[in-house]
């Protein structure tokens, strides 16, 4: 069984990862045209790339086994 801690904690790094791309999605918006271009295509192949942090399983093992302690 899954503590309330550790579903928490599992969370909270899908809660990074999505901070962390919402930054760098606005900071292409406000310089994206400033950048070259090796850097515009590398800032987007930072959200149009798959990011294994953020992929989560429907039968994950620590939100599945949540015991809400």
């Amino acid at each position: 069984m899954a503590t309330s801690q550790e579903v928490k904690t599992h969370l909270q790094a899908f809660k990074t990862a999505i901070t962390d791309a919402m930054v760098t999605v606005d900071d292409y918006e406000n310089r994206g045209t400033q950048y070259t271009s090796a850097n515009q295509t590398s800032e987007k192949a930072k959200i149009t790339t798959v990011n294994a942090s953020l992929i989560h399983a429907s039968d994950c093992s620590i939100c599945t086994t949540w015991d809400g302690s």
